[in-house]
């Protein structure tokens, strides 16, 4: 086993990685000078620091312990927004999370009247491995569609849409589609427990 203590890491960074705050909180932290290293005041947030350094926030004894990283399941609702605050003070996707869950990060995010499956992890780099186009992970989507005479979604449509279609400058292009029998999805906020994380994570 390789001991972590002599390895050294931004000062930022480091607390970013015990999991308590991220990366600009620990920035802000450390700018406005509520940080001590082995009892000594620092406002440089690039400063070089090591695990076995005795590290302080606002004079609370903080272990620069790499928090392992996790992921959640999480049922999004219609009605909240993915983001931490929102300046029109709509209802969040964080607020509504348990207390006893860590500070986590989403895995892209789901639009405000988007309901369905959102990630949740304490990782950032797990995070953005996830959300990087070049790691080319699958995602599979369920819409639920409009149905009846006027506004019904018929085979044919799905298969044009399969030649790709324009959206916010971005081309999408539908790999498999098909019309699935019609059935109440669920709508209740749910988390799951956290799932295992192995180096190299597949998708379901």
């Amino acid at each position: 086993r390789v001991s972590m203590s002599h390895l050294q890491r931004g000062l930022a960074k480091a607390l970013a990685a015990t999991g308590r705050w991220s990366r600009r909180e620990a920035n802000r932290m450390t700018a406005d000078a509520r940080v001590c290293v082995n009892g000594v005041q620092v406002s440089n947030p690039a400063a070089r620091v090591r695990q076995s350094d005795r590290v302080t926030v606002d004079g609370e004894l903080t272990p620069l312990e790499v928090a392992p990283p996790r992921l959640w399941r999480f049922h999004k609702p219609d009605g909240l927004i993915t983001t931490a605050s929102d300046p029109q003070g709509r209802p969040t996707v964080f607020a509504s999370l348990p207390g006893w869950l860590p500070r986590v990060l989403s895995v892209g995010r789901l639009d405000l009247r988007s309901e369905g499956l959102l990630l949740l992890t304490n990782s950032g780099p797990l995070a953005r491995m996830l959300e990087l186009p070049s790691n080319a992970f699958e995602r599979k989507y369920r819409a639920l569609v409009c149905t009846g005479q006027e506004r019904g979604v018929t085979g044919a449509m799905l298969r044009a849409m399969g030649d790709g279609f324009g959206a916010a400058r971005v081309r999408i292009r539908m790999l498999v589609s098909q019309l699935a029998p019609e059935r109440s999805l669920p709508v209740s906020p749910h988390l799951s427990p956290s799932l295992p994380i192995s180096p190299h994570l597949s998708p379901s």
